[in-house]
């Protein structure tokens, strides 16, 4: 019996999947445990493996390389040797006539070339590489006409668009008549104004507003703001720098151990909100926003409280150059309790970052400058100390704000005390 290959669904929020790469071609033999394909959900390309055996056949008609179809839908078969695809059973009879069939060409240029777009999801088709240099050129493709097959756009497509001058207004009204009897007008000098670039957003960048208006229109969020004495912190890193073959964290790491150990003794931070009631979570694993050319991801340190600064610093790593060269799995940016972002490298003090969803806290660094601090009110004495913001944004439907506020207290004395927790 033929097992459908559909277009699987790779993370909560994924509706549809772009087709990377066959690594099976029509006709090969598919043993389980073998990679058949490559697909990119919304924020990551992810090898799909066969759990099945047998021979792969693709749908005549089924998405070409570069394509998105949505979740679910049909793509191809596995069947069983000698055994005809579903396509193969269903195709109507071929009619044979006295008549001679023209050529498909000899029918487009009577038809005067006059082919009409084959559209998927309302656009009309274009090549992967004619989609990529429209975005590098800003041109908008979804209104142009392809000299592919069946009016495909192509790469040329795309830079003859681009390359197209406009067309002043004057140039299309004509010669403007002069009245008798006076001297003709220098014509006027006309600077056309560029056109307004549009440029239509990958599915990363749609995923990411979606998620962020949601957070912003379903959550009831909070920001509270402290600052707080983060010297000990910088020195802790300073004499971890010196130890050979030591991994040096980054304070994102830092804090990601913090927050994790925080949540401990926070189990009302560490819940979600859903329609069902609050679900409370078992783990401590903290996700930390990472900035890449696809746009902002996800992914999750796995129960950084139990784990080592070296070993927390040298996942950490992993999962950044994972983020960045597009090979994170779904799975890799799933499940955590809360977020860490950091925008200190960038000169920001405090900023109030959104809920990620379905987390119900997000913690924002900001950056660490040293300041003229009071140590000794009575005495007058006063330090220069590193000093740092922090902005804890909360869902205020799971968390109230003296609960919230204990939870930054928390975090706050774990950064200003890092030898209470440092385990190695």
């Amino acid at each position: 019996m033929a097992t459908e290959i559909v277009m699987p669904k790779l993370g909560w929020t994924m509706e549809e999947g772009t087709l990377v790469e066959w690594k099976k071609q029509d006709g090969d033999r598919v043993s389980p445990g073998e990679i058949y394909m490559l697909v990119e959900s919304d924020k990551s390309v992810n090898e799909i493996e066969s759990f099945e055996e047998g021979i792969l056949r693709k749908l005549p008609n089924g998405p070409n390389v570069g394509e998105t179809v949505k979740v679910g839908t049909v793509i191809g078969y596995l069947l069983a040797p000698g055994e005809k695809a579903p396509f193969e059973k269903d195709a109507p009879s071929v009619q044979t006539s006295s008549a001679v069939a023209k050529p498909a060409s000899a029918a487009a240029h009577e038809a005067g070339h006059q082919l009409a777009p084959v559209l998927r999801n309302g656009l009309p088709r274009i090549s992967p590489r004619a989609l990529r240099v429209a975005r590098e050129l800003g041109v908008d493709w979804k209104s142009l006409t392809g000299s592919g097959t069946s009016a495909r756009i192509l790469e040329r497509d795309v830079r003859n668009a681009h390359a197209r001058p406009a067309v002043a207004p004057q140039a299309l009204a004509g010669p403007v008549s002069q009245p008798a009897g006076t001297a003709p007008k220098a014509p006027a000098l006309t600077i056309a104004a560029a056109p307004a670039v549009v440029t239509p957003p990958s599915a990363t960048r749609r995923l990411i507003a979606q998620r962020l208006q949601t957070s912003a229109q379903t959550t009831a969020a909070v920001t509270l703001t402290t600052e707080i004495d983060a010297t000990e912190l910088v020195k802790l890193r300073e004499v971890l720098k010196t130890r050979t073959g030591y991994v040096v964290p980054a304070y994102t790491d830092l804090f990601a151990k913090i927050c994790a150990l925080s949540l401990r003794l926070h189990p009302a931070i560490n819940a979600s909100w859903t329609d069902g009631g609050i679900v409370a979570r078992d783990g401590q694993d903290i996700g930390i926003a990472v900035q890449t050319d696809r746009g902002l991801l996800v992914p999750v340190l796995r129960s950084p409280a139990t784990k080592s600064v070296a070993t927390v610093a040298t996942e950490s790593a992993a999962l950044i150059q994972q983020a960045r060269e597009g090979t994170l799995g779904a799975g890799a940016m799933q499940g955590a309790s809360a977020t860490i972002t950091n925008l200190g490298m960038f000169g920001v003090d405090g900023f109030t970052p959104i809920v990620n969803l379905p987390e119900s806290a997000i913690l924002g660094m900001g950056r660490i400058v040293p300041k003229v601090v009071v140590i000794d009110e009575a005495t007058e004495k006063t330090a220069i100390r590193k000093m740092m913001v922090l902005s804890l944004t909360f869902d205020h439907r799971l968390v109230d704000g003296a609960p919230a506020a204990q939870f930054l207290a928390t975090i706050r004395e774990y950064a200003e005390q890092p030898y209470l927790w440092l385990t190695g």
